[in-house]
This record gives C-alpha cells, sequence and structure tokens, in this order.
C-alpha cells in the first residue's frame, strides 16, 4: 500500500527516482544502495569534503551507477552539481532536499526488500475468496462434496498453497514505481 501511493508521489515528487524505478529489480536495488550510501555519508558528516564529491572516474560510480537510468539524475536532484571531474555537493545545497530524494529511494528500495512475502501475503487472502465462490457454481456430485473446476483429480488441498511457490514472472510485481 504504501508502495503504491510512493509510486504516484515519486512521479510528481521525483521524476529522477520515478525513472530510477524503471530499472530491473536487480539494478534499482544495487544502484539505490549506492544512492543511499552518498546521501548518508554526506547527512553524517556534512562538513566533511570527501563525502561531497564523486570523482566520475570512480568504479562504483562509473559501473554501478552511471549506466543506470535516472541514477545520475537522483545525484542532481539531491543537490549535486557537474564538475570536470567530479560530481560535487556543494556548500550551498540543500540538505532537505538531499534528505528528500534520500527518502523516496529508500522507501521505494524498503518496499522492493519486502515485496516478494507482501506480495504472497496479498495472494493468499484472494484464494479463499476464490473458493468461496467457485463451490456454488460447481455442487454437482452426488456425495455431497465440491469440486473445483478442473480439480477432477482430488487435490483440492494444493491451490491455497501454489502462491507461495515462487514463479519466474514474479519479478513483474515490482512494476508499481
Amino acid at each position: 500500500m504504501a508502495a503504491a501511493a510512493l509510486g504516484s508521489s515519486s512521479g510528481s515528487a521525483s521524476p529522477a527516482v520515478a525513472e530510477l524505478c524503471q530499472n530491473t529489480p536487480e539494478t534499482f536495488l544495487e544502484a539505490s544502495k549506492l544512492l543511499l550510501t552518498y546521501a548518508d555519508n554526506i547527512l553524517r558528516n556534512p562538513n566533511d569534503e570527501k563525502y561531497r564529491s564523486i570523482r566520475i572516474g570512480n568504479t562504483a560510480f562509473s559501473t554501478r551507477l552511471l549506466p543506470v537510468r535516472g541514477a545520475v539524475e537522483c545525484l542532481f536532484e539531491m543537490g549535486f552539481e557537474e564538475g570536470e571531474t567530479h560530481l560535487i555537493f556543494p556548500k550551498k545545497a540543500s540538505v532537505e532536499q538531499l534528505q528528500k530524494i534520500r527518502d523516496l529511494i529508500a522507501i521505494e528500495r524498503s518496499s522492493r526488500l519486502d515485496g516478494s512475502n507482501k506480495s504472497h501475503k496479498v495472494e493468499l487472502p484472494q484464494q479463499p475468496a476464490a473458493s468461496i465462490q467457485l463451490p456454488t457454481t460447481q455442487s454437482s456430485n452426488p456425495n455431497g462434496l465440491t469440486q473445483r473446476a478442473g480439480n477432477s483429480e482430488g487435490q483440492s488441498a494444493n491451490p491455497p498453497s501454489a502462491p507461495m511457490i515462487p514463479r519466474s514472472g514474479t519479478t513483474g510485481l515490482y512494476g508499481y514505481c
């Protein structure tokens, strides 16, 4: 629920975070971790110059952020400015803006890390609802037992546990951002 709210709010509050969210889940998680590290270092050490500067040639930056859609834009929205060889978070930059973008990324990251558990919890309540509706239309068994559609082999105990089995298509659940 918070993720859906973030998805709509981040689109208007931060175009860069919305863009970052369009990456694959793995790419998003890796890039967001580094973005949060940069932001947290500045927030913890606001007067330490070494945290206010990111060398563009830095391996972590050039391989984990530079090629990622929306990642560098997030740094600019945080307040970083481009120099010749570095991105600089200037003294005049708003720490509040940095915190705002950092929090949007952190909330989305947290919801994605918790997403697989939440998605299964959401699916489970839907199963009993479907089971309640189906027997009313298929109570033609002469013994008075109800059967679900396509369940002529007596496997009525298995379908409620089916959502717990990870499927290759579950990564599509993360596209709500």
